[in-house]
């Protein structure tokens, strides 16, 4: 039966059940609930605020992409396949690490199951996955492999493909957003306003797959999107139109939330720092027995603006 065109009641209505993915998902929540209920019996709280956005945020956006109507009409129109790939690989990975699950495993484990922790993920494989850089340069490979190789068509022929596929995109982005949402993963050097440029970076590195999609000359999949293109559809070249400009779009706007959480996560850490520094500072008496300020010391830009400074709630955990 030919879908009806893609109008608000059909994107609300037309869902579908994803029964691999499920399985996945409540794995998942329980695997946090677990090490939530086990930080609390080790006396560790954990923010419900946190708890609340793995969850609602993060593995509902996943069920959001892979279940909605976007996974309805995949297999008809490429836009809509365009669109999953582009929020798993960039908005999703972000939800995710506010729950910051990273974080959860430090205090929910034990000391001698954190020290096994700390070794794996100091690993030379780990720590080179997971930086900024080589983390934004393979979303880009990934996007390009699947959209100009064999792998589309795989995908579009079999659910299993089409899962594992959703899976390797989520895990893609997830080695570039919790790495700088996190604590644990980045070297001492990458401070917050290195952590800001490689956000930015990445914002413009993303933008790339949907411009070579938006202006290919080839048919991408062109035989099985031929077969299946509704009525109502222009041409499965028009698609591939809209499915370039669809992931430019959603790659840059979605970008947005991750700049903001990184900018003002460091504009809170710079107060901290300056009120501890105040805080630091002697007074001094003056001839009428009252306390004068200090003046401050007279140091490099790059030391009082904090440029290049490591604060102490960002510092990485080292080998023990």
């Amino acid at each position: 039966m030919e879908l009806p065109r893609y109008t608000f009641a059909a994107a609300v209505g037309h869902w579908t059940f994803n029964a691999s993915i499920t399985a996945v998902l409540v794995v998942l929540a329980a695997a946090y609930l677990g090490g939530v209920r086990s930080a609390t019996k080790r006396g560790n709280s954990w923010p419900l605020w946190r708890t609340a956005a793995f969850l609602v945020l993060g593995l509902g956006s996943v069920a959001l992409c892979t279940m909605s109507s976007l996974a309805t009409y995949n297999h008809t129109v490429l836009w809509a396949l365009a669109a999953q790939v582009t929020l798993l690989i960039s908005i999703v990975p972000v939800c995710i690490a506010v729950g910051d699950p990273l974080g959860l495993v430090q205090v929910a484990l034990s000391p001698a199951a954190v020290r096994r922790w700390d070794r794996l993920i100091s690993g030379r494989v780990v720590r080179t996955l997971t930086f900024p850089a080589v983390a934004a340069v393979l979303a880009v490979v990934l996007q390009l492999v699947l959209f100009f190789s064999g792998l589309l068509s795989l995908v579009l022929r079999s659910a299993t493909a089409l899962d594992v596929l959703y899976l390797v995109v989520l895990a893609v982005g997830c080695l570039l957003a919790l790495p700088l949402l996190g604590t644990e993963l980045l070297p001492a050097w990458c401070t917050e306003p290195l952590r800001l440029l490689f956000a930015a970076l990445d914002g413009l590195l993303d933008a790339f797959p949907g411009i070579v999609v938006m202006t290919t000359g080839t048919m991408l999949a062109g035989s099985h999107y031929r077969r299946f293109a509704p009525s109502w559809s222009p041409d499965p070249k028009w698609n591939e139109h809209v499915a370039g400009a669809l992931m430019l779009a959603l790659s840059e706007v979605v970008a947005l939330p991750l700049l903001l959480i990184l900018f003002f996560r460091w504009a809170a850490s710079e107060t901290r720092a300056g009120a501890r520094e105040v805080a630091d500072v002697p007074a001094v008496v003056n001839e009428t027995g009252s306390p004068d300020e200090t003046p401050a010391a007279e140091q490099p830009w790059w030391e009082t603006e904090g440029f290049g400074r490591r604060t102490d709630e960002f510092q990485p955990r080292r080998r023990r």
